[in-house]
């Protein structure tokens, strides 16, 4: 299993207990405990609003397969501890959302190799490359996490496109986005008329 370094902190991950909150709440098998074949996930959160996506692409029947799925968060009354932002952070229920199957609106074959050419199956989370400071408050975050039969790995990345010109690895992820934009219409980010561009704080 391949995790964010929580080695500096000694603290649990906030983004990857997170994910697996929502995961548990929208029933998603455990990734972690490894997949048939392989799975490939894209997580898709607003951090200011309830509202978040994942993708979920797997084989069903020996054909690949997008699953969509859009949900709405509803929080609990917990308030902030910053002794125990983990706990807070998980303090939601999913009781809404929706699945759609989606198709590439190319083919399999092109958006895997555009995803893979961008290296997405060894990035890095966004907190383990050298040099990276946090410089956006809330925005949007990513998560991205896949399994094989003996491999799983997760990381995450918060407004990549804020850093990319300084880190190829957010260029990367920033690149990743558009391609899940362009074959699925990744909608949360990118409005059809323009990317979305995260602010940093000044």
């Amino acid at each position: 299993m391949e995790l964010p370094d929580t080695s500096k902190t000694h603290q649990p991950d906030l983004m990857y207990e997170v994910k697996k909150k929502a995961a548990d709440e929208l029933m998603l098998n455990k990734l972690e405990n490894g997949a048939d074949s392989f799975e490939l996930r894209l997580w898709a959160k607003v951090e200011v609003l309830n509202e978040g996506q994942v993708f979920v692409i797997k084989k069903i029947n020996n054909q690949w397969n997008c699953l969509h799925y859009s949900y709405l968060e509803k929080s609990g009354v917990m308030p902030m501890n910053p002794n125990d932002l983990v706990k807070w952070a998980t303090d939601f229920t999913i009781d809404t959302f929706w699945v759609n199957k989606k198709h590439p609106a190319a083919n399999w074959d092109g958006f895997f190799k555009d995803i893979e050419k961008e290296n997405i199956y060894n990035l890095p989370s966004q907190a383990d490359i050298k040099g990276w400071k946090n410089s956006v408050s809330d925005g949007f975050t990513y998560y991205v996490e896949y399994a094989t039969k003996d491999k799983y790995k997760f990381y995450w990345y918060n407004c990549p496109d804020v850093y990319e010109n300084k880190f190829k690895e957010c260029r990367q992820m920033t690149n990743i986005l558009s391609v899940f934009n362009r074959e699925f219409g990744l909608k949360m980010g990118f409005p059809e008329e323009n990317r979305f561009r995260c602010m940093p704080v000044k």
